[in-house]
Order: structure tokens, then sequence, then C-alpha cells
């Protein structure tokens, strides 16, 4: 009895291992998130320049497209189940909601606070859920 109950639990860890690396690996993202990631980028750099500028219209705008972004990434992770970046896709779609009714008040603190908030949600999310590759490209971990 006692040789078989090792040799299932010798088993048990290399399926374990094989799986867990399986769940570890990363993930090519598909075409439609790669897309969202990227006009997320380029409404980002865009808004960074609008709020050094202080164009509250050009923030509005921008502030506006993240949120739809947000919320595009908001449905790729609710698919995925993944708490952590449905948390961070909710924050980000609240801040650009919040940036977007502060630009169009051309309320000055409110643009700081929501801005600073909308450009700090990529990086984190990034930081758990991105894997940078040799090549470049990145990854989803």
């Amino acid at each position: 009895m006692r040789g078989r109950s090792g040799w299932l639990t010798l088993c048990a860890a290399a399926l374990y291992g094989l799986f867990g690396f399986a769940v570890l690996a990363s993930e090519k993202p598909p075409d439609s998130y790669a897309k969202n990631m990227k006009e997320t980028n380029a409404a980002a750099q865009a808004l960074g320049k609008s709020l050094a500028a202080k164009d509250y219209e050009a923030i509005a705008k921008q502030a506006a497209t993240l949120k739809t972004l947000f919320d595009n990434t908001l449905s790729f992770w609710e698919e995925r189940k993944a708490d952590d970046a449905i948390g961070f896709a909710k924050s980000g779609s609240k801040a650009a909601a919040d940036l977007e009714a502060a630009a169009k008040a051309r309320n000055a603190d409110g643009v700081a606070s929501a801005g600073k908030t909308v450009q700090g949600i990529c990086k984190t999310c990034h930081d758990v859920h991105r894997e940078r590759m040799p090549d470049g490209t990145s990854e989803i971990k």
C-alpha cells in the first residue's frame, strides 16, 4: 500500500507540474485584443500631450475614447475570469469617465487627478499580465 501511495503522489506531482506550467505559460493575444491595446496606447499618448497643453476639449474626447477602450478590455478579462484585471479595467473606465466630466467642466484639479489615474492604470495591469518577448512583442501572462 505504501509503494502505491508513493507512486500516486509522484504522478500527481508530475501532472501538477505539467498543468501548472501550462497555466503559467504566456498566451499570444488575439488580434482584436492586440488592436485594442494599440489603440489604448495611442489614445493614452495623445492624452498625455493634451494634459500637458491643458486642452480640455481634446482631453474630453480622448477620455471618451479611452473609456470605450477600457470597456473593451473589461470584456476581454471578464471572459477569462481574471479578477485583478477586471478591477483594473473597471478602474480605468471609471477614471476615464471622471476625466471626461472634469475636462468638460474645465476642472483643472479633477483633470489632473483623473488623468494621473488613467495613465497609471495601464502600467499596473501590464506589470501583472503582460510579458515582453525577446522580439519586442508582448504576450499575455
